[in-house]
């Protein structure tokens, strides 16, 4: 049996280990504790979210509801018009993205966008406080579009002569940016690639890019003169490492061009012989 003060001294060690132990993992178990309070805050936070933007869903359905019975009575549709200045104030949050996908909130949106039963457009103030902000909507993709249906509808704003100018600039828009991943286009004009049959020279050039295009197109008109517009020639300088072959040869084939060679010889020959003939007479 070891000696008291031993006995001691081993218990006051073990203690002392064990309070640097727990002084090392106080801080770990401090964290654990804030990160499970915060995840639990997300989670509370999450789901307030997710009520909120369900309800207004339900709230955007009745209200187009409603409307659809009123025209059919032919009574003013204003339930939509009322509600709208909420579900405006839903969609510019952009931290709501995720709740507006998960809930579907896109589909109340295309039945606010859909004609009333007598074809006519939404009131223009629901086209024009959708269409804006659908455009900031980055996390739309053809998933959110299939389960929503809302392409169809903005599709149908690009076609439709009722529109403003601006709304349907806006649905082409729309459209041009949704299906740019599914045909696999850039955004780019740069890299847009334009499909020819056949070009001028014989030479197939399938996927030109429109650069190559314009330039090519550039070249061709170059010295070409068009009906009913004038073209300022441009004086082209060029550098050679060779000098260019005259082609006087060629414009002695021309007759009209050696007939008047013949003529300025023969001009010329009678001044020499006229000039003689005033200089032998002084």
């Amino acid at each position: 049996m070891p000696p008291p003060s031993h006995f001691s001294s081993t218990t006051a060690n073990k203690i002392r280990l064990d309070m640097q132990i727990e002084a090392i993992l106080k801080p770990k178990k401090a964290n654990r504790q804030k990160k499970k309070k915060k995840d639990a805050e997300a989670d509370v936070l999450d789901q307030f979210a997710d009520e909120e933007v369900s309800r207004l869903r339900e709230d955007m359905l009745k209200a187009a509801d409603y409307d659809d019975k009123a025209n059919r009575s032919k009574l003013p549709a204003t339930n939509k018009l009322k509600l709208l200045p909420q579900v405006m104030e839903v969609l510019r949050k952009s931290a709501l993205s995720q709740s507006i996908i998960d809930n579907n909130l896109l589909e109340g949106v295309r039945r606010w966008l859909e004609p009333l039963p007598d074809r006519s457009l939404p009131a223009l103030n629901i086209q024009q406080e959708f269409f804006p902000i659908l455009k900031k909507m980055e996390f739309i993709d053809s998933a959110v579009l299939k389960e929503s249906g809302l392409g169809r509808v903005v599709l149908f704003y690009t076609k439709c002569k009722r529109v403003t100018p601006l709304v349907a600039r806006h649905a082409n828009d729309l459209v041009s940016a949704w299906s740019r991943p599914i045909i696999k286009r850039s955004a780019s004009y740069r890299d847009r690639v334009v499909p020819t049959a056949m070009a001028g020279d014989g030479e197939v050039r399938a996927g030109e890019r429109l650069n190559a295009i314009l330039a090519r197109g550039k070249e061709i008109d170059k010295n070409r003169v068009r009906k009913n517009a004038v073209s300022i020639p441009q004086r082209e300088l060029g550098s050679y490492t060779v000098a260019p072959k005259t082609n006087a040869g060629v414009m002695r084939e021309n007759p009209s061009v050696d007939v008047d060679i013949e003529r300025r010889r023969k001009n010329a020959e009678r001044l020499r012989t006229l000039t003689r003939k005033v200089t032998m007479k002084g």
